[in-house]
């Protein structure tokens, strides 16, 4: 008798069920090993962002680029901030944010924006009007290393213990700890967190700030930051961390890192409750 060499039921669902269980094992790995990619290329942006920001001081006296980029609350978001211009202590001046300042050195947009963040904006409220506007920043500046006077409103130019107001870009030399003092991180006017404010900083005309530690937690259980001296890292963070959206913290003496560039003070600093 001929016999018959095809499959049974059985065999056929044992074959799938063993490559679903390999697929199920494998994808988590391939979707780990695409995020850790990803991970590194935004590590990458950032530092050539800030070795942008060192070519910057060496040009300019050893000062740090002006952050150069706030506007009106009342402007429409979502149209382009190089035809809105700046409200400043003098006036409206013309658009000229940190990001576009750097962006003779570094030659390219597409270093502003990290692979695993959204590309087009969402959101509600006063931002609804931004809704599938093109993000071409992903990333936010220290406040208090570029300061000038497009933003003299609430704690942004003043230090955390009211000894000292910032309405210029500080110089170098007067930063204490370089190697620990943040100069960019993530935006915070990025979704989810922005939704509904911050949508106008968006864009490279019109890049974010902050002078406060706000890690977004976005590559894997951690986030990528550099610094005043010039090197970038990743740091590990957990989601508690992200909860510091919401909160007035300049120092995180846990890890060493800091935004306040005269912190540690001769007269010991000031470290928050």
């Amino acid at each position: 008798m001929k016999r018959n060499n095809a499959f049974t039921l059985i065999e056929l669902l044992v074959v799938i069920a063993i490559i679903a269980i390999l697929a199920a094992i494998l994808f988590p790995v391939f979707a780990q090993a695409r995020e850790s990619a990803r991970q590194t290329t935004c590590l990458s942006n950032l530092k050539q962002i800030t070795l942008a920001d060192m070519m910057y001081l060496q040009d300019y006296d050893d000062t740090f680029v002006p952050v150069g980029g706030s506007i009106e609350k009342a402007w429409v978001a979502g149209q382009p901030a190089s035809a809105q211009g700046r409200l400043t202590s003098n006036g409206v001046k013309d658009v000229n944010g940190w990001s576009l300042n750097l962006l003779p050195y570094i030659k390219s947009r597409d270093l502003f924006q990290c692979p695993s963040m959204d590309k087009v904006f969402s959101g509600n409220g006063d931002c609804a009007g931004a809704n599938g506007v093109k993000m071409t920043n992903h990333y936010a500046y220290n406040y208090w290393l570029g300061a000038d006077d497009s933003y003299p409103y609430g704690d942004y130019a003043q230090a955390p213990d009211g000894s000292a107001t910032f309405l210029s870009p500080m110089n170098q030399a007067g930063v204490v700890s370089p190697a620990s003092t943040i100069m960019h991180f993530h935006s915070g006017s990025v979704p989810p967190y922005g939704t509904s404010w911050g949508c106008v900083y968006t864009t490279i005309e019109l890049p974010d700030f902050y002078n406060k530690i706000r890690p977004r937690v976005r590559h894997k259980n951690g986030d990528n930051i550099s610094f005043a001296d010039g090197h970038a890292k990743w740091f590990e963070l957990s989601k508690q961390d992200s909860k510091v959206q919401s909160q007035t913290t300049v120092i995180d003496d846990r890890r060493q890192i800091w935004m306040y560039p005269f912190y540690p003070s001769s007269n010991g600093g000031y470290t928050p409750q």
